[in-house]
C-alpha cells in the first residue's frame, strides 16, 4: 500500500473547532480505503489559504520532497490552495514522482487532461477569493462612508450593535485622553507611561494591565484623531 500524506484546512479557528476538519479527514480516510492508500501523517492547517506562506503546507511540501511519503491525499482543491503560487508547487509533485489524490474527485494528475482539469479548478478558487476580497473592501467603504467604523472599537469606545456608530466609552475614554496627554508632555517613555496608566486603572478589552504594545498601539492609532486606516488597503 502507497505511504501518502493527509492535508487538512480550515480558514478560522472557529470553523476549526467545528466539524470541517473532521469531515475532511472521514473522506480521505474513505478514499484511502478504497484505493489501497495508507495515510502515514495528518497536516492540519488553521489558516486562509488566500496568501502564500502557510507553515504546515509548506512543511508538509518539504517533507514529501525529501521523500517521505509517496504522496498526498486533500479533500477538495480549494483546500488546498486559493492562491495560484502555492497551487504551482503542488500540482508539480506529480514531476518528481509524488502521486497527489482529490478525495473528492477522480482526477488523475499524471494526464494532460486531469492536471489540466485540476489547473482550472485552481484558477477558479483564486479568482473566487479575489472576487470576495473586492466584496468585502466594498462594502466596508459603504460603511465608511456612512460614518460607521467597521471593526471593533478600539479601546475607550464602545459597540453599539452592527451599523452603529461607536460611542466614548464613559470610564476608558477619559483615560486615553489622559494618557495622550501625559505622552505629549514629553515627560513620559513607553515604560513610564504604561506604569502611570495601569496604576490609574486603564486595561485592555479583557480587562487586563496594558501592555508595551498595547500602549503604542493607541498611541499610533489614526482613529483617536479621527481619522480611520483600512489595513488590507493601505488607505486613511
Amino acid at each position: 500500500m502507497k505511504h501518502c500524506f493527509g492535508y487538512i484546512r480550515v480558514s478560522t479557528q472557529k470553523q476549526g473547532e467545528g466539524v470541517s476538519l473532521d469531515a475532511q479527514k472521514d473522506a480521505i480516510e474513505s478514499f484511502a480505503q478504497r484505493q489501497s492508500l495508507t495515510v502515514v501523517k495528518w497536516f492540519e492547517e488553521k489558516q486562509t489559504a488566500a496568501k502564500g506562506g502557510r507553515p504546515v503546507f509548506n512543511q508538509m511540501l518539504n517533507q514529501l520532497r525529501r521523500g517521505q511519503a509517496g504522496g498526498v491525499i486533500i479533500h477538495k482543491i480549494d483546500r488546498s490552495a486559493r492562491n495560484l503560487r502555492d497551487w504551482a508547487m503542488f500540482s508539480e509533485l506529480p514531476d518528481i514522482g509524488i502521486d497527489v489524490f482529490i478525495a473528492t474527485e477522480s482526477l488523475d494528475f499524471n494526464s494532460r487532461g486531469g492536471r489540466l482539469t485540476a489547473d482550472i479548478q485552481a484558477v477558479i478558487a483564486a479568482d473566487y477569493i479575489r472576487n470576495l476580497r473586492e466584496e468585502t473592501i466594498k462594502g466596508l467603504n459603504g460603511r465608511l462612508k456612512q460614518g460607521i467604523y467597521p471593526f471593533r472599537a478600539p479601546i475607550g469606545y464602545l459597540d453599539r450593535g452592527k451599523g452603529q456608530p461607536k460611542v466614548p466609552d464613559p470610564v476608558k475614554a477619559p483615560l486615553i485622553r489622559e494618557m495622550f496627554d501625559l505622552y505629549a508632555s514629553r515627560q513620559y517613555s513607553l515604560r513610564s507611561l504604561r506604569k502611570e496608566m495601569n496604576r490609574r486603572g486603564l486595561r485592555n478589552h479583557g480587562g487586563r494591565p496594558l501592555s508595551l504594545t498595547g500602549i503604542e498601539t493607541i498611541l499610533n492609532n489614526p482613529f483617536y484623531t479621527g481619522l480611520i486606516h483600512i489595513r488590507r488597503t493601505g488607505k486613511t
